[in-house]
């Protein structure tokens, strides 16, 4: 789902995107899926993932607010399945030049002369006057304008990071890394706690009282993949 000016850019992505898929690590057969950024912020989008079993979610983001990390906490506890989540770790300088270069100029040539006046109402030398002086006390009262921009620190991070591992039970495993462009979380866990922690709380399952609430998906299976 793009988020705001993402728009200009990018549509709307298929629902079968979101079905999950499974796969054998170190043994492990899991079940994992992904939402990319504020598509997370979606309850039924993320309710679409939980249904498939998932417990291993994936979460890449860009946002490095303070308010994404209890949102993972949120998701992993909702969904008892670990929770990675990746963000950017980027200062101004390895921005490429097309964003942190200069706008142009505008020109303020005054050769060409300016429109005529179109209003109606005929100029006196009186209505001049007193549009000039308002003019000049407005300007006293200004602060005076910079004539040159303040130039950002290169070294300044666009992107502080934030990559951090969840627990099923909402507990953080690792991270948040901050401001680290090179750093590499890393930890060992026991899938079965996920099925440990479904329990206690399965809200795909029986605790999400399938009689009385349905979630259909245009275009998606939300089924548990075999």
């Amino acid at each position: 789902m793009p988020t705001g000016t993402e728009r200009l850019i990018w549509a709307q992505g298929s629902p079968s995107t979101l079905r999950a898929i499974t796969t054998t690590i170190r043994g492990v057969k899991l079940t994992l899926a992904a939402a990319v950024c504020w598509e997370n912020y979606m309850p039924l989008l993320r309710f679409s993932l939980y249904s498939q079993n998932v417990n291993l979610y994936l979460a890449p983001t860009a946002d490095a607010r303070s308010t994404w990390l209890p949102l993972m906490r949120t998701i992993a506890f909702e969904s008892r399945a670990f929770v990675l989540s990746a963000n950017q770790c980027v200062r101004r300088k390895h921005l490429p030049e097309w964003i942190t270069s200069s706008p142009p100029s505008t020109s303020t040539s005054t050769s060409t002369p300016p429109p005529p006046l179109t209003n109606e109402t005929p100029t006196t030398a009186e209505s001049i006057n007193v549009h000039t002086t308002s003019s000049q006390e407005t300007a006293h009262h200004l602060p005076p304008i910079s004539q040159h921009a303040a130039v950002p620190d290169p070294d300044e991070f666009v992107c502080r990071g934030g990559s951090c591992i969840v627990g099923p039970d909402g507990t953080v495993l690792a991270g948040p890394l901050w401001e680290d462009e090179d750093g590499l979380l890393s930890v060992e866990v026991d899938f079965e706690d996920c099925e440990r922690g479904r329990l206690d709380l399965d809200l795909a399952g029986s605790y999400g009282r399938g009689d009385a609430f349905r979630l259909e998906v245009e275009g998606l299976d939300i089924s548990p993949p075999v």
